[in-house]
């Protein structure tokens, strides 16, 4: 079971006519928010009822971070309202909303490998990669049985680190796995000039989450919302009609996608969706 929170998840919409994805760190949730931006994301949440019940809006949180994580930030940071699914562990974990609460979803569990398979697919991939020079440090916090394998690849020189993280992707298709590369958001944690390198099952991913959850309800990814701030979130955003970052977003992420908001955190998101759903869109 998953662990508890306070809030409570929205109300369902019935029927679903949009769906938004948002990335949970450093764009739902500022880890050090000022008290404007709390005040932002507590008429994000007031608005999202509002939009449930007026639009048939469904929403989720997309993220990197286990749904231990997120459960604890969002008791941690007073968060009122959980949405109607989580996308977990860079998207290899989905939960939906039932009865006004958290479960997983067994079609997307039907799509999983299993976690030996996944972890010998890893180690070979990252033994391979160590015999030609590329090195990747394996990150803490995951947790054994977890479907992503996360690492952090220290960055080099511009042309030494284009070229290993070609190696890297190349090595990933050879093994059959998916690969999210990106650069570190120190604002998350994470180490400075480094890169996160996921490797994950081939039928994951932000990506992956956007198709799955727009077929399940019906609904055309075009017309489709969806929010990040960093590099791992630009294939959940070129897979949706309506794919913004935030304004506090990564100087990676703004240099390879074209739309950013003025504005920052759940501001960015709140402002997107009441434009973007007033007009139909």
């Amino acid at each position: 079971m998953p662990p508890r929170t306070e809030a409570a998840v929205l109300p369902s919409p019935r029927p679903v006519r949009a769906v938004a994805f948002s990335d949970f760190d450093e764009t739902y949730l500022a880890h050090s928010p000022t008290e404007h931006e709390r005040l932002c994301r507590e008429a994000l949440e007031d608005y999202l009822v509002e939009a449930g019940e007026r639009h048939g809006l469904l929403f989720g949180w997309v993220t990197g971070s286990s749904l231990t994580s997120v459960l604890d930030k969002a008791r941690a940071h007073g968060l009122r309202t959980l949405p109607h699914f989580v996308a977990c562990s860079l998207g290899t974990e989905l939960l939906l909303s039932d009865a006004g609460e958290l479960h997983p979803d067994p079609g997307w569990l039907r799509l999983l490998p299993d976690t030996e398979s996944l972890g010998h697919s890893a180690r070979t991939v990252v033994r391979e990669l160590s015999d030609a020079g590329v090195d990747l440090e394996p990150q803490p916090g995951r947790a054994p049985d977890s479907l992503v394998k996360s690492y952090y690849y220290r960055s080099r020189d511009p042309v030494t680190d284009a070229r290993n993280l070609a190696a890297v992707r190349e090595a990933a298709a050879r093994g059959a796995l998916g690969v999210s590369v990106s650069r570190c958001n120190p604002s998350a944690g994470d180490p400075a000039d480094s890169y996160d390198v996921d490797l994950l099952p081939r039928t994951c991913g932000k990506g992956q989450v956007v198709r799955y959850v727009c077929r399940k309800y019906g609904i055309d990814p075009a017309d489709s919302f969806a929010f990040g701030d960093s590099g791992n979130d630009l294939e959940m955003l070129a897979a949706v009609g309506h794919g913004v970052l935030v304004g506090n977003c990564t100087e990676e992420a703004r240099s390879r996608h074209p739309r950013v908001s003025d504005r920052c955190y759940s501001d960015a998101v709140l402002t997107t969706l009441r434009t973007g759903l007033r007009a139909g869109r």
